[in-house]
């Protein structure tokens, strides 16, 4: 990534990862579509309302995977091979830990939490069943995301999607042989993203014990080295909490909508799996120009890493603004393809009308953030962040909803703290100095 036409390495390298993210948003989304079609609207609900607590976790461990990704690329665009190879072995014995650790934790207080975020009766006993099982999978997720980062780090985004795509057709497969002809429930696609992940993971280790370059992995000399940890935790752990915040903050906003009953539930969880489709270009990018500004200020190319964000951010937008339109556009037939309810669409509608249009927001928001995380900086968006997306939104949902608890009231306060947000982390960009990395950029910016 440190040679060539800009735009061609950042589309180039970000078409693999937004392909990978469609097939994953693609199976969370056929998760719902099979319990509100062939389970019940109440399994619907339950689907639903476990994505934030779920989200919650998996944001926490991807702001990890995702420092780790940085550190690789800089050591990577640096050609340091010594650090590089302790880096690989330190993040996936982590990564292995970490997956335990949350299961173990998840599995005991899953039905905690959906009592406090008060889950109504009629959903809770399938929603506790979903998210017991979903956590039995996560060491698997753990381990296949942090292998998949140090890939995409050192500029492999294709085999990481290779692999999901076989976890997609074997999930889709397990879905519909567990709930049509095993009758399993709510349980059925728990179980089967379960065993997509197990086999994302063991897929991603074996590639890594197998590869050719100075990134392959040796389980024997799995070891966390001290000084590579600190560095790992200095970049990932303000993402990750970052996320898991945000996440949480999110979760406390399920308890707004929880309040609104079983059917506000359902149509909120149908639209938050339209509105991932539409994040997709957004995703891809923000890991392509972390990974990007990594290399490029590693070998001490500032104004190319520049020049890489200016056009992230213009494909981001636009490729935003045209999913947003046609979404905005055709949103009762998708929300048709979730459930056969009427009241349940019609709520995900209110929901998809008033995110949609300001989508935009959150593409300068991510790949911003993530351009300066990619130069090391990783507090100021953390702190960015978390104001807007907990503490604003947080204050917000308190103050209105003593006035009126609505649909509308609760929806408002997403694109609130996306322009808050935006606006301040473009201004902190614009006047971030990146110049201590520069060393002899000759490279044009194309």
């Amino acid at each position: 990534m440190t040679q060539g036409t800009i735009w061609k390495q950042l589309v180039l390298f970000a078409l693999p990862l937004a392909l990978a993210a469609l097939l994953q948003q693609s199976y969370n989304a056929f998760d719902s579509v099979i319990v509100g079609r062939f389970v019940s609207d109440e399994a619907l609900a339950a689907v639903g309302s476990s994505g934030p607590l779920t989200m919650m976790i998996v944001a926490f461990f991807m702001g990890m995977s995702n420092g780790s990704g940085v550190l690789i690329a800089q050591f990577f665009g640096a050609k340091n091979t010594d650090e590089l190879k302790n880096t690989v072995h330190t993040v996936i014995l982590l990564s292995m830990l970490i997956g335990v650790g949350l299961a173990a934790v998840g599995i005991t207080v899953a039905p905690l939490i959906l009592r406090l975020i008060q889950t109504p009766d009629e959903v809770l006993v399938e929603a506790v069943v979903y998210l017991r099982v979903y956590f039995v999978g996560l060491p698997g997720l753990t381990v296949y995301n942090m292998g998949a980062a140090v890939l995409t780090a050192t500029g492999d985004s294709k085999r990481p999607l290779y692999f999901l795509m076989l976890s997609m057709v074997i999930k889709v497969s397990l879905n519909l042989l567990f709930v049509l002809v095993f009758n399993m429930g709510v349980a059925a696609v728990a179980w089967s993203t379960v065993v997509a992940q197990v086999i994302n993971a063991v897929l991603v280790i074996r590639l890594l014990c197998r590869h050719p370059s100075i990134i392959r992995l040796n389980l024997r000399d799995l070891k966390i080295h001290k000084h590579i940890l600190v560095r790992v935790l200095r970049l990932g752990l303000p993402g990750g909490i970052q996320g898991s915040i945000i996440s949480f903050s999110n979760v406390i906003v399920q308890t707004y909508i929880n309040r609104l009953g079983g059917m506000v539930m359902a149509g909120y969880g149908a639209a938050q799996r339209i509105d991932g489709f539409i994040m997709i270009p957004v995703q891809s990018l923000a890991l392509g120009i972390s990974t990007f500004v990594g290399q490029n200020l590693g070998a001490g190319r500032v104004k190319r890493a520049r020049g890489g964000v200016r056009t992230a951010l213009t494909v981001g937008v636009g490729s935003v603004l045209l999913l947003s339109a046609i979404v905005y556009t055709f949103a009762p037939s998708l929300l048709r393809i979730f459930t056969s309810s009427d009241e349940v669409i019609a709520h995900g509608l209110s929901f998809v009308r008033i995110f949609v249009p300001f989508y935009f927001l959150l593409c300068l928001v991510q790949v911003t953030s993530s351009a300066l995380r990619g130069s090391g900086n990783v507090k100021v968006p953390t702190i960015i962040g978390i104001s807007c997306f907990v503490v604003l939104r947080q204050v917000y949902l308190f103050v209105v909803t003593l006035f009126t608890h609505t649909v509308t009231s609760v929806a408002v306060g997403f694109p609130l703290g996306w322009f808050v947000s935006a606006v301040l982390v473009l201004i902190y960009y614009i006047r971030s100095d990146w110049s201590k990395y520069e060393r002899n950029d000759t490279e044009n910016v194309i």
